[in-house]
């Protein structure tokens, strides 16, 4: 089982740093501490810039050991989840097994201190494999909180979890989280909370016909999965709200067409799009969200074999529609078309939505600051990027018209999965081209695509996380399945 920790919050009496904290016009403290505080950060010039902290060595009046941690202004985006990061790197910087928080009356902070924990959470976040001895510096273990905000800090847990999760499986090295475990660790991470999950395993994928998904995986000794998970919070309405389709390449070689370094070295992370819906259907499940989605992820890996398939290559997908491949590297479209073929089959979802790490080409636009946001559905469109404005996992909408169906056209198949001969930018590196390819599998559904290649993994911090698998996708699913309830 992949393992993954975070910083323990829990209730308790032991003695412990205070963790308060201060911006430029505010300091959010105990009212015996605000004034004592507000002298020390005056006397020593302490600038409450967000990054930066004051420890302070309290006396017996004081109540002891004070460390003060900039926050945002009161207008700053995301402000409490960044202060929470903030607050466990102050732990990490001081060497702090353990600091307590005051309590939200307190600190004046009310329901926003379960913004602080949720940011406690993800930023203390750690992958548990790959090393005997601890990494120096990670001594933080510890958050003591008011037994009064237990309710705030279990909604923060419940938030938390499953994106740590999914940026578990994310950063889980390909040799431990093959296809096989990915599905396995789906089942039993998500049915505790009532979700049905299901697996086809080589056998009932060859029966289907699933041809994309069974191509793709032909290069590797690891047998491919179609992973589904249903969640029916909405049990007296019979059919299915959403289908939410996920990428799970758990390898990325790019078949015979093979990536060069160092890129191939991250191709792990190639299921980020299979994690986050994953991570959204456990979302709403822990709050029991009203609705029925299911979530359907191809997983398999990308190889190099004497039976992979080929450039050239015409093959026959789910759907019946054939598919020349012309690049062995543009896989991913290949095993989502058979999955919302399934999805579609099956369920007969009200909306599909795809997430996936599909292009390098649209880190060259969007880089890691927004995902981009394929849909001819201009409501849907608008519910995605209202969903991500509120998660602060932003989307960015690009162009998909009718008139660009020549990216995908083939004098051999029904669709290639490259694009326009002779257009490597308007073709095989082309976002546009991917979502093209994938709306021909749409069948004329109300269908989303979302490109997270740049944002499912991050290099430097940002109020939800640090360096490494971001989740991106899950609050933002989550978030956006309420508002397609509310219509």
């Amino acid at each position: 089982m992949t393992s993954w920790s975070s910083i323990d919050i829990t209730t308790g009496a032991e003695t412990a740093p205070t963790l308060v904290f201060a911006s430029e016009d505010a300091i959010h403290a105990p009212d015996a501490l605000r004034d004592r505080i507000a002298s020390i950060i005056a006397a020593a010039g302490f600038e409450p810039k967000p990054g930066r902290w004051l420890d302070i060595v309290g006396d017996g009046e004081a109540g002891g050991r004070i460390v003060v941690v900039a926050v945002g202004a009161g207008d700053s985006e995301d402000r409490w989840r960044g202060a929470g990061g903030h607050a466990v790197e102050s732990m990490r910087g001081l060497m702090l097994a353990a600091a307590r928080l005051p309590s939200a009356a307190e600190l004046g902070i009310g329901d926003a201190l379960g913004d602080l924990c949720e940011g406690v959470l993800l930023h203390g976040f750690r992958l548990d494999q790959g090393r005997r001895d601890a990494v120096p510096g990670q001594f933080a273990s510890t958050l003591l909180v008011s037994g009064r905000d237990a309710a705030l800090v279990e909604q923060a847990r419940h938030r938390a979890d499953p994106v740590n999760r999914a940026r578990a499986w994310v950063e889980q090295p390909a040799n431990r989280l093959t296809p096989a475990v990915f599905a396995d660790e789906a089942a039993e991470a998500l049915a505790p909370f009532g979700v049905r999950v299901r697996q086809l395993g080589l056998a009932e994928l060859e029966a289907l016909g699933a041809g994309g998904i069974l191509a793709v995986a032909a290069g590797s000794a690891n047998e491919p999965r179609l992973t589904i998970a249903e969640w029916r919070g909405a049990p007296d309405h019979d059919g299915w709200d959403a289908a939410f389709v996920g990428k799970g390449l758990t390898f990325d070689a790019g078949g015979l067409n093979l990536k060069p370094r160092p890129g191939i070295a991250k191709m792990k992370f190639d299921m980020a799009g299979g994690a986050a819906v994953l991570g959204a259907v456990e979302r709403l499940a822990r709050r029991r969200a009203p609705v029925n989605i299911v979530a359907v992820v191809p997983m398999c890996e990308n190889n190099i074999d004497g039976k992979s398939y080929r450039p050239g290559d015409v093959i026959t997908s789910l759907s019946g529609l054939t598919i020349e491949v012309q690049d062995t590297d543009a896989e991913g479209r290949i095993v989502l078309a058979d999955a919302i073929t399934y999805a579609i089959r099956e369920y007969d979802p009200g909306v599909i939505v795809d997430v996936a790490t599909l292009t390098g080409a649209i880190m060259g636009v969007l880089h890691e600051d927004f995902a981009g946001l394929f849909t001819s559905d201009d409501a849907l469109a608008d519910g995605l990027t209202r969903a991500g404005a509120a998660t602060h996992e932003p989307l960015w909408r690009l162009p998909l018209t009718r008139s660009m169906a020549y990216l995908v056209e083939s004098p051999v198949a029904d669709v290639s999965n490259l694009g326009a001969p002779g257009w490597f930018g308007a073709g095989g590196g082309s976002p546009v081209a991917g979502a093209k390819f994938i709306e021909k599998f749409a069948d004329g559904r109300r269908w989303a695509h979302l490109d997270i290649a740049g944002t499912g993994w991050a290099t430097r911090r940002s109020s939800r996380c640090g360096p490494g698998a971001t989740g991106f996708g899950v609050a933002l699913l989550d978030r956006w399945a309420d508002l397609a309830a509310e219509g």
